[in-house]
């Protein structure tokens, strides 16, 4: 292959990433409606990129699941389900409580305390339980937790996982009830047992927390 070639392949590589990176937010910050049609011709003027990186786009996210590609009838945007919601959460209470189990006893005061001050300064500053500071609460509480586990393996399947569970956090996140303030009281409960330093406990908090968290979710989606 010749340098311009090449060149040109890496251009355009590039281009498709960034289309699928402005693409797969859009769709995160609810700018599309589940079962929306998507109006390619739209979104490649919008973008200002031809219809190639936007097909490699579309590709990529048919496999990470946020859009359907039906033979000659288009591409409309996954509506999650209770099916989706079950299958994610299944494999995070399996992975992540073992992580907490495996973390509690090795995890350093100095970010036990971290997680406790997240929790208690931002839960005391957001009294309406909103979408933005519970989504960083969240990501970080949890995202902490993963990132003090030894198993690399562990690591490497929820990062596989992410973009499917930040869709689906974000959809539970728009919607109504008590569901974020109980979310936020179950992270305090397996902060307290891994201040314990009750791997046990803390574990069996964890698994909790995520089971109910799909019962919650599941309540909002159709099957």
């Amino acid at each position: 292959m010749s340098k311009l070639l090449r060149a040109q392949s890496n251009e355009e590589k590039g281009l498709s990433n960034w289309t699928l990176s402005k693409l797969r937010q859009a769709i995160l910050d609810g700018r599309f409606e589940p079962g929306e049609k998507l109006d390619q011709a739209l979104i490649v003027s919008e973008l200002g990129v031809s219809r190639t990186p936007l097909r490699e786009a579309i590709k990529v996210l048919a496999i990470e699941g946020f859009v359907e590609i039906r033979s000659y009838r288009g591409v409309y945007i996954s509506v999650i389900t209770k099916e989706d919601v079950d299958d994610i959460y299944e494999v995070r209470w399996v992975i992540e409580s073992e992580i907490v189990r495996q973390v509690t006893p090795l995890i350093s005061d100095d970010v036990l305390k971290h997680l406790e001050n997240l929790m208690k300064t931002k839960g005391a500053q957001h009294k309406t339980w909103g979408e933005r500071w519970h989504y960083e609460i969240d990501q970080e509480f949890h995202g902490t937790l993963v990132g003090c586990c030894q198993n690399k393996l562990f690591r490497v399947i929820l990062d596989g996982l992410n973009n499917r569970i930040v869709r689906v956090r974000r959809f539970a996140l728009r919607q109504p009830g008590t569901h974020l303030e109980i979310s936020h009281h179950e992270h305090l409960d397996i902060l307290r047992a891994m201040k314990k330093r009750d791997a046990g406990e803390a574990a069996k908090m964890m698994e909790r927390h995520l089971k109910n968290s799909a019962k919650r979710i599941g309540k909002y989606v159709g099957e």
